[in-house]
């Protein structure tokens, strides 16, 4: 594992590996990290594994907290 360099507040970012897609990168908020929750998706990837398995995210993030890490994904700060 490897420890990033800046906190996400209230949540967990997890990171999934799909042959088919790549690395899934999604935001869990604060008390959704178990198994039973989808969380947010960060990249396309993460959108693509979730379409294709026909799930929906089932946790509520801030519009604005997403668009942060996405950001966040797509200049690197974050692998994807």
């Amino acid at each position: 594992m490897t420890l990033y360099f800046f906190t996400v507040p209230e949540g967990d970012i997890g990171c999934a590996s799909n042959p088919a897609f790549g690395r899934e990168v999604y935001f869990h908020p604060k008390g959704y990290t178990d198994e039973s929750y989808i969380g947010t998706p960060l990249n396309k990837a993460a959108v693509d594994g979730l379409k294709l398995s026909h799930l929906t995210p089932n946790v509520y993030t801030e519009s604005g907290l997403v668009s942060v890490l996405n950001e966040t994904v797509q200049i690197g700060m974050i692998s994807n």
